[in-house]
């Protein structure tokens, strides 16, 4: 094989054929072939450079297209370690840069991105063990869950409170909320949080599920000691909602991966943004893996969970905000009390605790250290002492009453947290459907 010329022996040949030296005279003054010295001098006399040009159609994934796309997948993979090639795919639809130029598709992307192990997806495992009572409709039941501390670089911590519908496998909501500071981890989730989330939920989608499951949080359940149930359970009896408190982390599967997908698609990456531009990228985000993003889960068979479950956008139980006081009803709460017998040691001075620390009932001093069961009576809304005959009594059983007291803490106002009284509120307009575009037609 002959070696290679040079830039500037090409120059050369073409300057000494102007001189007029024929191509054989010149190849032999550089020992090359003449007809290397004829391709180069006719190639100069044609207006062509004197460079090498070495063409070879590119290969691989991705390779027919602009290499500002490959660019934009690896950047936008990088920034978001955790976005899917779905994801990157509706993003890069939105940058100016792309604009004119032809994308691939989300299955192209993730072949694009398979090639590195770093970006591949971990294999799913499958639960062990079938879920009990499971809902059947939308709406029905709704879960929430908490990710709880979340440090921004400006060094703000914050926590994320994520809904899903269990049925329709779409994120309802997901709310930032700054963290509050406290001692005991048991109690990390203030309940005015939780219900400010529920809340905008119910207002976002303009409807009350049937049911909201949760996990055992202490600021939203009931605890063994007291065995009276919670404020925030009480406050959903009154919408008519049933609180469900979940047994195992199973049970809350899907809100627990829709969590992990609001916090990979719109947390993780953008961590250097202040909490009301972080809560706009969450709102986006709730917004495209609704109704544009295609889902995997289970019934939406890869497209977006509204179009694979047009029923979410067809409210069963109309909700506005300024209804709520009007849809609160204090009946189903003094029902539900009703249901429970609970059973107290009288301390020293005549007194026991019932719904809470700060929660006192006075019972007399003649039963002090004795053993008596409280019963709810929504006729006059009291607390009701019995005094058993002996301590294996049935709750069935007559029991002789011994004392009762007005209940605290159980009016509109303590259990909505709404100072504003139903009655004043006066005539109201309902609430029109939501469309199929996600707003009131």
């Amino acid at each position: 094989m002959g070696r290679h010329t040079t830039l500037v022996q090409r120059q050369a040949f073409y300057e000494l054929h102007q001189q007029g030296l024929s191509y054989p005279k010149i190849a032999e003054q550089h020992q090359v072939s003449p007809e290397c010295v004829r391709y180069w001098c006719r190639r100069q006399r044609d207006g062509g450079s004197c460079q090498s040009r070495y063409s070879r159609e590119a290969t691989g994934i991705l390779s027919r297209f602009h290499w500002l796309v490959r660019y934009c997948v690896l950047r936008l993979r990088l920034e978001h370690p955790r976005w899917g090639p779905e994801s990157i795919r509706s993003n890069m639809e939105d940058r100016d840069s792309l604009d004119g130029i032809k994308l691939p598709s989300a299955t192209q992307i993730g072949r694009y991105l398979h090639q590195w192990p770093r970006f591949r997806r971990q294999p799913k495992t499958e639960d062990s063990e079938p879920r009990p009572h499971l809902p059947t409709h939308v709406h029905q039941r709704w879960q929430i869950d908490f990710k709880v501390n979340i440090e921004l670089e400006d060094g703000t911590a914050v926590d994320m409170h994520t809904v899903c519908d269990q049925v329709g496998k779409v994120c309802i909501h997901a709310a930032l909320h700054r963290t509050e500071q406290v001692n005991i981890r048991s109690k990390r989730v203030p309940m005015e949080d939780a219900r400010s989330t529920l809340r905008q939920s119910f207002a976002r989608w303009g409807t009350l599920p049937e049911e909201i499951q949760t996990d055992g949080e202490s600021t939203l359940v009931v605890t063994k000691a007291d065995a009276f149930p919670s404020k925030f359970t009480l406050w959903l009896k009154g919408l008519g909602i049933k609180h469900i408190v979940i047994r195992n982390v199973l049970e809350n599967a899907e809100v627990e991966r829709g969590h992990r997908t609001m916090n990979d698609y719109a947390i993780v990456g953008n961590e250097r943004c202040s909490i009301v531009e972080l809560q706009s990228i969450l709102d986006k985000a709730v917004q495209d893996k609704a109704f544009k993003l295609p889902c995997r889960a289970k019934g939406c068979d890869g497209r977006p969970p509204v179009q694979a479950h047009p029923e979410l956008l067809d409210p069963e139980r109309t909700f506005r905000p300024e209804h709520e006081l009007a849809l609160f009803d204090l009946r189903r709460v003094d029902a539900f009390l009703s249901t429970f017998t609970w059973r107290r040691k009288v301390g020293k001075t005549g007194q026991i605790r019932l719904g809470g620390h700060e929660r006192r009932y006075s019972v007399g001093r003649a039963y002090a250290r004795q053993n008596v069961w409280v019963r709810f009576d929504p006729r006059d809304r009291s607390f009701v002492f019995y005094m058993p005959t002996d301590d294996d009594v049935s709750t069935e059983q007559v029991l002789e009453e011994i004392g009762r007291t007005p209940a605290q803490g159980l009016e509109i106002d303590e259990l909505t947290g709404i100072s504003n009284p139903a009655e004043d509120l006066g005539p109201q307009q309902l609430p029109l459907p939501y469309c199929s575009r996600g707003v009131n037609c």
